[in-house]
């Protein structure tokens, strides 16, 4: 266990009690306080649990997670509340935007059960903290600077693509693969996906990146699609590829590989705005005239929006795991999720669901009808190997040749 202490705030000495009890059990170290003022929070470890009753007399935790915030709290926090679910998500939304490690909500009374999950949880989340330290390093801006990197490192497989399969929730078979960036780079090493396009972004070398990227998958799976032409393949394009240049670059680049464009989807990644000029208009026109889909990626956040759906010729909406991995307690991201299954089925959208960790969350987009699913429970990214062994082993999920080569 890398949890080693539990702190606990609560007004009511009862509760304090009953934690240290449950602190005994779980083997740990424990502190309990009813005032806020006895605890040096500048002194908490990355070991420790923080648990905060919400409503406290004289600061209540709003207040205390804005002072964690302050004195740059690298410890991870819980609430524990009778309140309502709404007000819970309100505190934690707070949390959320701070950057502090939220690891869950305790509802009073509270359960040994409850405790000794939220501490798994703290526990997964400390061991994830230590491996992004450990790994986590800048990107130097100025190795973009240089005009033949991008392709050297394409050619050298510092950057290279994976594929993580999608699946069709009624019939378990593959139905398609998403292509996600890796990347490695020499004396520097692994460096986050999202990083390394910022930084492409930044120095605008994001459309000699996509034709890259795009033309060194191809390269590995075209085979595979001409096989198997229900099989579809996507890829992330920035907004600001939106022009006729790039369109009409990346068109000729799909028909070098005789690729039906039906099996293609592009998924329009928002980190901008998607700017209604006549260059973008032109570019989402050309590619629709090919013939290949349109995705609208992380529908529900950042710029993503209804407006969209009607200005632009979409055809598939992917729903954004942030509402995903709210699913287990969250009866407003439930909502949200069944409303956009009503939409995508009114609009005859494709629907595309990231995220999937849990079987609780595959069980409750069953429920809500027909989409393409996507996430760890199924398949974590593969390399092009194991995905072509997946694909000749009939690509179905839970059973058969797909649990020997899944790693969960």
């Amino acid at each position: 266990m890398n949890i080693q202490r539990l702190v606990v705030l609560d007004d009511n000495q009862e509760y304090i009690a009953l934690f240290a009890g449950f602190a005994d059990l779980l083997n740990l170290k424990f502190d309990g306080f009813t005032d806020h003022s006895k605890i040096n929070f500048s002194e908490l470890k990355e070991t420790d649990l923080l648990i905060l009753d919400i409503y406290m007399p004289e600061k209540d935790a709003l207040d205390i997670i804005l002072d964690l915030s302050n004195l740059q709290f690298k410890s991870n926090l819980a609430l524990m509340s009778g309140t309502d679910q709404d007000t819970i998500n309100s505190v934690q939304s707070t949390i959320n935007l701070l950057k502090i490690s939220f690891c869950g909500a305790l509802s009073k009374p509270i359960r040994f059960n409850a405790l000794r999950d939220l501490i798994a949880k703290a526990d997964s989340q400390l061991q994830q903290q230590s491996r992004i330290q450990n790994t986590k390093m800048p990107v130097d801006l100025s190795l973009l600077s240089h005009e033949n990197n991008i392709k050297q490192w394409f050619s050298n497989k510092y950057v290279y693509p994976v594929f993580q399969p999608q699946y069709d929730s009624d019939s378990e078979k593959i139905t398609g693969i998403e292509c996600l960036t890796r990347v490695n780079l020499p004396n520097i090493g692994a460096i986050s996906p999202f990083d390394f396009i910022a930084a492409v972004e930044q120095n605008n070398r994001i459309d000699e990146y996509t034709l890259y990227f795009i033309d060194n998958a191809l390269t590995s799976i075209h085979s595979l699609l001409l096989h198997n032409p229900h099989l579809s393949c996507s890829f992330n394009i920035s907004a600001q590829n939106l022009d006729k240049t790039f369109a009409d670059k990346l068109v000729n680049l799909f028909k070098n590989y005789t690729v039906l464009p039906k099996q293609i989807t592009l998924e329009i990644t928002e980190s901008n705005a998607i700017k209604m000029t006549s260059e973008a208009l032109y570019a989402i026109s050309r590619l629709k005239l090919y013939g290949v889909k349109l995705a609208i990626d992380d529908f529900g956040t950042g710029y993503s929006s209804i407006s969209q759906l009607v200005d632009l010729p979409f055809d598939e909406i992917k729903i954004d795991r942030s509402f995903v991995c709210q699913l287990a307690d969250n009866k407003k991201a439930q909502a949200i999720i069944s409303a956009t299954f009503n939409l995508a089925t009114s609009l005859h959208f494709n629907l595309i669901v990231e995220g999937v960790e849990t079987q609780e969350q595959l069980d409750f987009l069953r429920d809500k009808g027909n989409c393409i699913i996507q996430g760890y429970l199924l398949s974590k990214p593969l390399s092009t190997d194991d995905l072509q062994s997946l694909v000749l082993g009939k690509g179905k999920f839970k059973r058969g040749p797909v649990s020997k080569i899944i790693k969960f």
